[in-house]
């Protein structure tokens, strides 16, 4: 489906919710929840409502939406409708996945095939690393509006993956406001794909930032930040969920023409009224021919979209730059010469970790706090904080006891727990403050902690001055290897 724009709210993640006090008696209160493991992938929702009563409301409507639907429409679950469709040649389906057929058979008419719900056997080949596999498309669904059957036929695997976490977010949008009349905005963001309705934190619009697909660090700074009053972003492309054959990645994304992977598209961001609308056309934008795909936005009443491309351009549609916030002025950074000579220009250190699977009952994914210090063992930068619930930040003690209860805005920089796969991070040389650091010796700094688990901590020196340098420390529990390279930005 999509791979995460970057929330540029950074989240409480207190359970069920919790509130961010007002500045003034007339600013709303704004209340989040973060979860994980939830369709897949992690679920942050933002409500903006004057009492807690009011905004749990509406984020366990919100829940409880969500797991209706995924015993409906989820591929991955054997007890869903879609697998008990997957499984026969006549189903008589529920008015919802019938709903939701309709609509995948109507994209696929209005993106001339770029998405396309029949591939589900040709993405299980790719999955098992074995895309010889997989067989040619077979012939459409047959629909039958007036019984509500399905006609499958023989070979296929319906895959709503394209559209159906869009269909899920705004359902579960409808559901919180139904549930409760008296919030005045909503935001649900699964694994990046969003809807925001109402009233925003802070009353300027809800402020969303767009990933750079060229830059794949945890920490990278978002390509757009775009601001929206009511309505919905996916984004597509390569990442984390891509296919591995025979030690090759490949992008996870298949052209239904070839059944291969879409090359040409590295990553398709769109803006939509609804989230369905907009996971779709991400989907297909991530197939197409760039042009097409912008042809076809513009064509779209309320569609915006930024494309990527595999060899470096950007293509925009019409109205994309109306929703882009105008960036600030630049400001002038002085290097403290007195500290010694900056580094070389272009210069970065990039942090590579993995979290490893641990095969126990009860997983919960670790808490990573990331850092930075100079020679005197003075906090330099906190590069990142995996785990955004203020209540076990200060089980990295390490971290927390020299650095984090004494550095403001710790919490700030926290983000929602990683799965176990591999990671990446950037230091840019600036430090806290967002000044340049000087040439030196640094020291990186990488500890986990789990909850039922253990913990963890890992470091080393490096002496970054004009020459490129790589190092490793390997693994330990908590934590797997970690690789650090200092040199020109790649």
């Amino acid at each position: 489906m999509s791979i995460s724009p970057t929330l540029l709210m950074g989240l409480a993640g207190l359970a069920p919710v919790a509130a961010v006090p007002p500045a003034t008696s007339e600013v709303t209160p704004v209340w989040r929840l973060h979860d994980d493991h939830v369709l897949g992938t992690s679920l942050d929702v933002t409500v903006v409502a004057r009492t807690e009563v009011a905004a749990t409301l509406a984020a366990n409507a919100i829940r409880a939406e969500i797991d209706r639907l995924d015993r409906i429409f989820s591929g991955w679950r054997a007890d869903s409708e879609l697998s008990a469709l997957n499984a026969r040649d006549v189903h008589v389906a529920s008015p919802e996945l019938f709903s939701l057929l309709s609509s995948a058979e109507a994209w696929r008419a209005g993106t001339d095939g770029a998405f396309d719900a029949r591939l589900g056997a040709v993405t299980l080949a790719w999955r098992a690393g074995t895309p010889d596999d997989a067989r040619q498309l077979p012939a459409a669904l047959t629909l039958d509006p007036a019984r509500r059957t399905v006609r499958r036929p023989v070979g296929m695997i319906v895959d709503l993956d394209g559209v159906a976490k869009g269909h899920v977010i705004d359902r579960a949008v409808t559901a919180a406001r139904a549930a409760s009349p008296d919030v005045a905005g909503v935001m649900v963001d699964l694994g990046g794909d969003l809807r925001c309705w109402g009233a925003s934190p802070g009353g300027a619009g809800w402020r969303i930032g767009v990933a750079d697909g060229c830059d794949v660090a945890d920490n990278a700074a978002p390509l757009a930040v775009l601001t929206l009053s009511d309505g919905a972003v996916a984004f597509s492309g390569r990442g984390a969920r891509d296919h591995v054959v025979d030690g090759t990645p490949a992008g996870h994304l298949l052209d239904p023409v070839t059944g291969r992977p879409a090359e040409g598209v590295l990553a398709a961001c769109v803006t939509a009224r609804t989230a369905a609308e907009a996971d779709a056309l991400s989907t297909a934008f991530a197939v197409m021919a760039p042009r097409r795909a912008i042809a076809l936005a513009d064509a779209t009443a309320g569609v915006e979209a930024l494309i990527q491309t595999a060899d470096g351009r950007r293509l925009a549609s019409a109205g994309w730059r109306s929703l882009v916030d105008a960036p600030e002025e630049p400001r002038a950074r002085l290097i403290r010469v007195a500290d010694g000579p900056a580094w070389p220009k272009g210069f970065e250190v990039a942090i590579g970790y993995e979290i490893p699977k641990i095969a126990v009952g009860n997983y919960r994914s670790p808490y990573v706090a990331v850092w930075i210090t100079d020679e005197n063992k003075q906090l330099v930068r906190v590069i990142t904080m995996l785990g955004d619930n203020p209540k076990w930040i200060p089980d990295n003690y390490v971290f927390w006891r020299r650095y984090g209860r004494k550095t403001p805005g710790v919490e700030s920089v926290a983000r929602p727990t990683r799965a176990p796969g591999r990671y990446s991070l950037v230091w840019d040389g600036m430090d806290q403050a967002g000044r340049p650091v000087a040439q030196g010796r640094y020291t990186i700094h990488v500890e986990a902690v789990r909850e039922h688990g253990g913990h963890s901590y890992l470091s080393t020196d490096l002496d970054l001055r004009v020459a490129p340098v790589t190092s490793a420390i390997a693994g330990k529990d908590e934590l797997g290897g970690v690789t650090l390279r200092y040199g020109k930005k790649r």
